[in-house]
């Protein structure tokens, strides 16, 4: 893949380069989390985006996308067999053929950092942890009969 402006990649390539800064030593499972959350971003629009392009590019969302981020001038070499890997899962995941492993997850980190605060403070529960990388979604917002003035 050549260095290029974000701009000029296709959403799904955008995506492949998404998964293989973020996420390319991990094993394939791994790949597959990255691209799973990306999807149920883009399939759920919010404050993080509302398609592929718009989830990646969200400040602060995936690091390597960040200026001062090492990763962010990274790019993959013709006959790289991560990013052979991450172009795999990618389209998979964009096509439906593979199942959500990371049952609706829409955020993760790396266990290399201590856990960002979202992780340790109850808004989010655990749904896959694989390799380096934990993944989560929203916890949900459990409604007593008070709360619904019984």
């Amino acid at each position: 893949m050549q260095a290029v402006a974000y701009s000029e990649l296709s959403p799904l390539d955008l995506m492949k380069l998404c998964v293989w800064r973020e996420a390319r030593g991990e094993g394939v499972l791994g790949k597959r989390g990255v691209a799973q959350v990306i999807q149920n971003r883009a399939n759920d629009p919010s404050w993080w985006g509302h398609d592929i392009r718009s989830v990646i590019l969200k400040p602060w969302q995936f690091s390597s996308f960040n200026a001062a981020d090492p990763n962010s001038e990274k790019w993959p070499v013709e006959g790289d067999p991560s990013f052979q890997d991450c172009a795999d899962v990618c389209e998979a995941v964009a096509t439906g053929k593979h199942e959500d492993i990371t049952s609706g997850a829409t955020s993760y980190y790396d266990i290399s950092i201590p856990p960002p605060s979202w992780a340790a403070n109850g808004s989010n529960v655990l749904t896959l942890a694989v390799g380096h990388l934990r993944f989560y979604k929203l916890a949900p917002v459990m409604v007593s009969d008070i709360d619904l003035g019984m």
